[in-house]
């Protein structure tokens, strides 16, 4: 019986020995230093057959370089690109730059060293091992000036997406291969898009024909592009008579491919990726636009909110009531709002709108449903001998307006094109215009920051990006993710600060000590923070304080705007009011002599934390005042 746990004992050092020398060998010589021996080698043949026809100076040139690729330095080489927020180590393997250089005529332009490979090519750049860093190879070689331009650009009709890493036509596969699999692993997400989506090309030849009968000029080929799947505008033809997977996520070839190489998550992750990120404008706002049917009278158009001129009669007041005669002037709007989170947009609250504006102001009332008034960012409880922090987010309403012509597509999708259409990544921030020098003012009010400070933000939207410092505020108590981008201020330097909302400075009541739990630092009483004294952190009376506070506000530009809400019933009743005219560059000029404006709006329910509902692009047009 020894015998034999001897000869198991022995056979299990020896296994252990062989995998630990197996690891160690191809730790030893990885990938990347077999092709980087291989390199050198052909390289020194290459030097060591010049040689033999070298003299002078390219002979001592020559000879130097071959001592150096006898004993060359292997190592992994890499590039720090995007201010060291992306690492990219392909030219560990691809060390011929010769060759790369020749490939690429733009260099000069824009060199590797400061862009790398992966910002066009796709695949992991930290990876070291080929079938590693070429798992999501999807760009194709296209010169960089060309993506670039796409990626500042927004909506173009080059789709990235089309070809493979090698610059091949990725194919269309039809909706019935991907059903395959996705309709036993997604039932409910198949479902829902069957039900909202699938619909057949022949409803609207149907629609069609009635509209051609009614004497309008409309030809097929306009509607093929959004109502059928694998549309090539070239040949007329289409794959599938419907919109299916393969409108939004693009063609199945890839995904079929990958799914087959037992790679499904590379294949789901490029799936989101690919509506996220640079086909998400062409994905959403080439169909999904208010205008897409102007050719027909009274269909798909923007709402309208007419603006009412008082003609004298006294101007509202800013109370968040609505109760003076001033808004019976005026007629109602209606915009429907969808819910975005992470799935696909959903029906949401219905805002009610007025506005009225006189020969120096504009005023508007915002009116929509909303369950439950939440006003406060963060609360903490004690209970239990200490105290517990819980994360809240306050209801908000949100204007942007247009100021520069630059800001492409806004008049089609609003908001969304400043926030939605860019995806949740990194290299395609939230919040910012995709040109430079596109600029969108914002109306910001938040049931916490804005009450407090006695009006909403005025801030702005540009094509600078600034996130929220990782760090700036422990995990556990800040208002926004690291990775999401803060809009500016309009305060007089033109800046905000992240840790500011609406133009007024948060101040985080906590207290955080290595090996102590945390707690607040003050308990209010009326406006004036007190601070805790008991050694436990609590205090008679106070069982419950804020997690933030707010400062004084920012003044100048960001003052510009005046605006009080209130709440009854599960409404909310928001007034805003502002100069038609104001002298900052960054605020939107009104002149009732233009007629209209276009405007986007968004709402936040508190209880859905910061997913908000965005409506399309609203159109405000000015009634004829006196002359």
């Amino acid at each position: 019986m020894n015998r034999h746990l001897y000869i198991i004992f022995s056979l299990l050092v020896l296994s252990l020995l062989v995998t630990l020398g197996v690891i160690l060998g191809k730790e030893a010589n990885p990938e990347w230093k077999r092709l980087q021996k291989a390199y050198f080698r052909k390289e020194a043949e290459a030097v060591t057959k010049a040689l033999a026809s070298a003299e002078g100076t390219q002979r001592t040139i020559l000879q130097k370089r071959l001592r150096y690729l006898e004993r060359p330095r292997y190592r992994i080489r890499q590039i720090i690109a995007g201010d060291g927020k992306r690492i990219d180590r392909c030219i560990s393997c691809h060390l011929d730059l010769k060759a790369l250089k020749q490939k690429h005529s733009q260099t000069e332009r824009f060199p590797f060293e400061e862009y790398g490979c992966t910002i066009c090519h796709g695949g992991v750049g930290r990876a070291t091992e080929s079938s590693r860093a070429h798992s999501t190879l999807r760009i194709p070689r296209r010169p960089l000036y060309d993506y670039l331009k796409v990626r500042a650009a927004g909506t173009t009709a080059l789709d990235l997406f089309q070809f493979s890493a090698s610059g091949e036509p990725i194919p269309f596969t039809g909706s019935n291969l991907c059903l395959r699999c996705h309709l036993g692993s997604h039932p409910r997400h198949v479902a829902r898009w069957r039900r909202l989506k699938f619909k057949p090309l022949d409803r609207v030849q149907t629609k069609l024909k009635e509209l051609q009968g009614s004497g309008l000029k409309l030809d097929e080929s306009r509607c093929l592009g959004c109502h059928t799947t694998g549309y090539n505008e070239l040949t007329g033809h289409y794959l599938e008579d419907q919109v299916t997977c393969e409108s939004c996520h693009g063609p199945g070839g890839f995904y079929a491919e990958l799914m087959a190489g037992g790679r499904a998550r590379d294949g789901a992750e490029l799936a989101r990726a690919n509506i996220l990120e640079t086909r998400s404008d062409r994905v959403c706002l080439n169909c999904h636009k208010p205008d897409r049917h102007s050719a027909y009278e009274g269909e798909d158009l923007p709402p309208t909110l007419i603006a009412a001129y008082l003609d004298g009669k006294p101007a509202p007041e800013i109370d968040g009531q609505t109760r003076e005669d001033a808004w019976n002037m005026a007629l109602e709007t209606k915009l429907s709002t969808w819910q975005l989170s992470d799935g696909p947009p959903q029906p949401a609250a219905q805002v009610l709108m007025r506005a009225v504006y006189d020969d120096t102001h504009i005023y508007f009332a915002f009116r929509w449903p909303d369950k439950t008034r939440q006003d406060r960012m963060g609360q903490w409880f004690f209970s239990g001998g200490q105290w517990r922090a819980e994360e809240t987010w306050p209801d908000a309403l949100a204007l942007h307006w247009q100021i520069t012509e630059q800001v492409k597509d806004f008049r089609q999708g609003g908001c969304a094109v400043l926030c939605h259409s860019t995806g949740r990544f990194r290299e395609f921030p939230r919040m910012a215009t995709r040109q430079e020098g596109a600029v969108v003012d914002e109306w910001y009010w938040n049931a916490f920051t804005a009450e407090r400070a006695g009006r909403p933000g005025d801030g702005f939207l540009d094509h600078r990006v600034i996130y929220v410092p990782q760090g700036s505020l422990k995990p556990a108590f800040r208002w926004a993710q690291p990775e999401i981008s803060a809009a500016h201020g309009s305060d007089t330097s033109g800046e905000r600060m992240p840790e500011t909302v609406g133009g007024v400075p948060l101040t985080l009541n906590a207290e955080v000590t290595d090996g102590m739990p945390p707690r607040p630092l003050f308990y209010l009483e009326g406006d004036k923070q007190v601070p805790l004294q008991l050694p436990d952190g609590s205090n008679p009376g106070a069982t419950s304080v804020p997690l933030y506070e707010t400062g004084i506000p920012e003044q100048g530009d960001s003052a510009n705007i005046r605006g009080r809400a209130s709440w009854s019933d599960g409404y909310w009743t928001l007034e805003l009011s502002r100069a038609l005219q104001t002298p900052s560059k960054r605020d939107v000029p009104l002149d009732p002599a233009e007629k209209s404006y276009s405007f986007g709006l968004a709402v936040w329910d508190g209880t859905a934390a910061d997913q908000h509902q965005v409506g399309t692009i609203v159109k405000l047009h000015f009634e004829p005042g006196k002359e």
